[in-house]
């Protein structure tokens, strides 16, 4: 799993110390908490048994440098121009970003093989197979999982949804929460557009009141929410305090606000319409986050985007 420190804090430590004690002179706790600190952190024992010792044991001092990453794309599977060369950039820029995790909206059947060659890397959960177009989690496979659940909006008219996988790194508890709010169209008539506006805030409603109820649960876990949340800041409300906005905690840079901007993205026409569409929250001990933007290259074969949203790219450090 890439949850790691970078390669030379690690070798620093490593050569710190030649000797180190045998499992049998730290005693059972420690063993248990250096094996625990080593799937996190995805060091030899050598490593983590410095790091720790050096911090006389304090992990919350050792994660320092840890990192988790995380992409969020909406592959845009609904439309079929260049559909099959497409996922294929998607495929490739994401190995390439190579993330811990990764949240899909808008997959389709007829490209699952692509998405499926993932499965080399990662554990992958779909979110509703049977409909048109679903959503995806994607988990290193050096991630524990212990549930996946797939929570129905009652008041979808597109048959979205919010996915939930929940696991551990080491002992550390980690919730992941996918989901594609309900859409509209800039244009669409004022009374249509109301209504997809209000089933958007209640999906997103729910989706706060699902992270209170785990936060109230778990206070100590690690949680990651977003997706094509198809939001409007004016309708962003009942975010449970911890939980941050990735874009925002990262400076809120001009350069990485639209996530959909059609007039960078010919892929649609959308007449010069541009939004923060595309959002990642999180809650945790992780406090420091980058933020960046992927898929904005043309592929040279149909001069077209990998999808009409650009992928955003989240790493987050203790």
């Amino acid at each position: 799993m890439k949850v790691s420190r970078s390669k030379e804090y690690c070798n620093r430590f490593r050569n710190k110390i030649s000797e180190h004690r045998n499992d049998d002179q730290l005693g059972p706790m420690k063993v248990e908490a250096l094996k625990d600190f080593m799937s996190i952190i995805n060091a030899d024992r050598d490593a983590a048994l410095s790091i720790l010792e050096s911090v006389h044991w304090d992990v919350n001092v050792s994660f320092m440098g840890l990192e988790v990453s995380l992409v969020s794309w909406n592959i845009d599977g609904l439309d079929g121009n260049n559909l099959s060369t497409r996922m294929k950039g998607v495929y490739k820029i994401v190995n390439n970003l190579n993330p811990d995790f990764v949240f899909l909206q808008e997959v389709v059947g007829r490209e699952l093989s692509t998405i499926n060659r993932f499965s080399k890397l990662y554990n992958i959960f779909y979110s509703n197979e049977s409909y048109l177009y679903f959503t995806a989690i994607l988990v290193s496979k050096m991630f524990e999982v212990d549930s996946h659940n797939v929570i129905h909006y009652q008041n979808s008219g597109m048959g979205r949804t919010l996915q939930i996988v929940d696991g551990k790194i080491g002992q550390q508890k980690v919730f992941l929460l996918n989901t594609h709010l309900e859409s509209m169209k800039e244009h669409s008539k004022i009374s249509f557009f109301n209504c997809i506006c209000h089933s958007r805030q209640e999906q997103f409603k729910l989706c706060m009141e699902k992270i209170c109820d785990i936060i109230s649960s778990h206070p100590n876990c690690l949680l990651f929410f977003g997706g094509d949340l198809n939001l409007r800041d004016a309708e962003v409300s009942n975010v449970p305090r911890g939980l941050a906005d990735a874009w925002i905690a990262a400076g809120g840079s001009k350069e990485t606000e639209f996530t959909w901007d059609t007039r960078k993205n010919d892929n649609k026409r959308g007449f010069g319409a541009r939004n923060r569409f595309d959002r990642i929250f999180w809650y945790g001990p992780l406090h420091r986050v980058k933020f960046s933007l992927a898929g904005q290259q043309r592929i040279r074969s149909c001069l077209c985007f990998p999808s009409d949203h650009w992928a955003i790219h989240c790493e987050t450090f203790y």
